[in-house]
């Protein structure tokens, strides 16, 4: 039995989920995979569907066409088999707040995000992505990198995606394939996560893009305030056009006080930072001598 997940994330999705699961066991069928469409919504329904689909083992499929990206992205991971089409668009982007904003709650909900698709074994040059991609856009990710974390890419790389269907809630799909293998084990353990996201994951994505972009030499910068007792060492890179950096503050003692990931607008005048351990975000600006001022929080 195949499952639709098409439009819009919301709560409830994934007692639905269940309950169709739990349906299909009765009458000693399986739901054998999830297909997706959708573009995201919320973010905790998206975790909770991520979790059944990982422990029922149901395969993941974005089909011919089809969309994928923010909090589907989290469902499409934990599939056991994970599908996805030529044509179709899949997608990461960092989380917003209740308003559509970045702020510290949204940053925080980013960082949560990265650790659950990291123990769902997305690799770190995705999540990386996910990262520093405000709310507002979407990266979508190539046939590599959908590989790179254990995608069959179906259909034929030729075709060119159409626009986005437009669906309705979770359901059964009436095509389903009714001789499925048989029920699902309640009782069979989920599968092991693995680590969770780390600032060296961090700092390795940030590095290696870095010497891409520089001929193999990563662009870094130390620089020490000895008034506030303090050292800065950052690596610079671009990433989709924008000027990046990742930075580690340090004591006298070099002991790691702060991690932050930051981001320049156009003019590289006005930065937005996160800071990875406390999930903090604000914003600078830069004064005519090349100072860097606070000017407010998110």
């Amino acid at each position: 039995m195949i499952v639709s997940l098409n439009g819009e994330i919301v709560e409830g999705d994934a007692e639905t989920l269940k309950l169709l699961i739990r349906t299909a066991n009765d009458n000693r069928r399986r739901v054998s995979g999830i297909r997706l469409n959708s573009e995201g919504g919320n973010l905790a329904e998206g975790v909770k569907l991520a979790e059944i689909i990982r422990y029922a083992k149901t395969s993941t499929v974005v089909g011919n066409g089809s969309r994928c990206a923010s909090a589907c992205f989290i469902v499409f991971a934990a599939g056991s088999a994970k599908y996805a089409s030529y044509s179709a668009w899949v997608g990461v982007h960092g989380a917003s707040d209740k308003y559509g904003e970045e702020s510290v709650q949204s940053g925080a909900a980013t960082v949560s995000m990265a650790r659950v698709v990291k123990e769902l074994g997305v690799p770190a040059g995705i999540i990386g992505k996910m990262v520093v991609t405000p709310p507002n856009e979407n990266v979508w990710l190539n046939p590599g990198e959908l590989r790179s974390m254990g995608t069959t890419m179906t259909g034929r790389p030729a075709q060119v995606p159409p626009d986005q269907v437009a669906g309705v809630p979770l359901q059964i799909d009436p095509t389903a394939n009714a001789n499925a293998p048989r029920a699902i084990e309640p009782q069979a353990p989920a599968p092991k996560p693995a680590a969770a996201l780390t600032w060296k994951d961090v700092v390795n994505f940030g590095y290696e893009l870095s010497q891409q972009q520089n001929n193999g030499r990563a662009s870094i910068n130390r620089v020490c305030q000895p008034e506030l007792k303090l050292c800065n060492i950052a690596i610079f890179y671009k990433y989709e056009g924008k000027d990046m950096m990742i930075r580690e503050t340090e004591d006298m003692t070099g002991r790691t006080i702060k991690n932050e990931i930051c981001s320049f607008n156009e003019f590289n005048d006005v930065r937005f930072c996160v800071n990875w351990n406390t999930k903090e975000t604000r914003r600078d600006m830069k004064d005519s001598k090349g100072d860097w001022s606070k000017v407010g929080d998110q």
